[in-house]
């Protein structure tokens, strides 16, 4: 029992700390704390977070001490090299636990601090003197007030894990429209398999199938195009709404080859060419945070039950028939007069 404790929250002023309720398991009585750290996060009585914010400013003092002696010693003639380490470790790590304390952002006492545990890398970064304003390290550096900053984060986190709607700013965004990660720990370990890839060029034999996707003018759009022994037999196009990016018309292109094998019978050979990497090794990983992956990789197994499927990658733009053909509808798809899938959108455009 002894480490066990209890965090009466007096948020509101309506419990006295000074007679806390009395909780007992098994005839011992549990401490009674001022503050508790849980998952990285110091919470306290009355969820002002203030001891949390101490620990982190002390904590961001001497990790850019540390960090800045280190970029001057080895890497001093990089002049943007401290940027980089702001935005890839001091920010990320001054809004962990967002999740837990951003309902506090309302609070002018609570933007405040995130701002100040901004000014140590920041005068680092702009050379200023001590002198200077916090507003003003902002303004000459060029990096976004930390209390902004963790809106949108806690915005993502609301959207994504919590599936709730939030408005920011004069915007209001619907979870519902944004892509949702899987909980990788609530998948079965046997439903976790990757879909492996080669690099083979066509051999122009069996049924050969070809996707890509398109953007061109700020619109999108997916094809598919099947060739058998060398000859066109199918094509099929689709233009995707215009937030949707390439990676998602190539996704497209991969649901429509795979819409197109599901409608042969019995098969010996299937051949899905792409020149997209990214989605290749995508479907390769064991673990996939996507719904639409996993969607994938379970079509793609149920009907290699009755048929042979490859996935092959292909470089673009090497004088491929099949991938150039695909490619050319891929782009006339661009130029359709209506919409017909509009893909969740992703989160790197929130």
């Amino acid at each position: 029992m002894q480490k066990t404790f209890q965090l009466p929250i007096t948020f509101g002023g309506r419990l006295n700390l000074r007679n806390p309720p009395i909780i007992s398991i098994n005839n011992h009585t549990i401490q009674v704390v001022n503050n508790i750290k849980y998952l990285g996060v110091t919470w306290d009585c009355c969820l002002t977070f203030t001891k949390h914010f101490k620990a982190l400013r002390d904590k961001t003092d001497s990790l850019t001490y540390k960090l800045s002696t280190v970029a001057n010693e080895f890497y001093s003639k990089r002049s943007g090299l401290f940027r980089n380490i702001y935005y890839g470790a001091i920010e990320p790590y001054l809004l962990f636990g967002v999740g837990a304390w951003g309902n506090r952002l309302k609070l002018k006492k609570i933007r405040d601090s995130l701002n100040s545990l901004q000014r140590r890398p920041l005068i680092k970064i702009t050379k200023a003197y001590r002198t200077i304003s916090t507003e003003a390290l902002q303004v000459i550096a060029g990096i976004v007030p930390l209390d902004i900053k963790a809106k949108g984060v806690f915005g993502k986190f609301l959207l994504t894990t919590i599936n709730n709607d939030i408005k920011f700013g004069s915007k209001f965004f619907k979870w519902e429209d944004y892509e949702t990660r899987l909980d990788t720990h609530n998948i079965h370990p046997a439903d976790n398999i990757s879909i492996t890839y080669d690099k083979h060029n066509p051999s122009g034999e069996e049924i050969e199938t070809y996707t890509d996707g398109s953007k061109i003018n700020d619109q999108v759009g997916a094809s598919i195009v099947v060739f058998y022994y060398n000859a066109e037999i199918f094509n099929r196009t689709i233009r995707l709404s215009d937030f949707a990016t390439v990676y998602q018309a190539e996704v497209t292109g991969i649901q429509m080859a795979l819409e197109f094998i599901s409608t042969i019978g019995p098969w010996n050979k299937i051949n899905l060419y792409t020149d997209s990497l990214s989605v290749l090794e995508a479907l390769d990983t064991f673990k996939t945070s996507k719904q639409e992956f996993l969607a994938i990789k379970n079509d793609i197994l149920e009907m290699s039950k009755e048929k042979s499927i490859t996935l092959h990658w292909i470089p673009a733009h090497t004088g491929i028939q099949g991938n150039e053909t695909a490619e050319s509808y891929a782009k006339k798809a661009t130029t359709k007069p209506y919409i017909e899938k509009i893909p969740k959108k992703s989160f790197k455009q929130f």
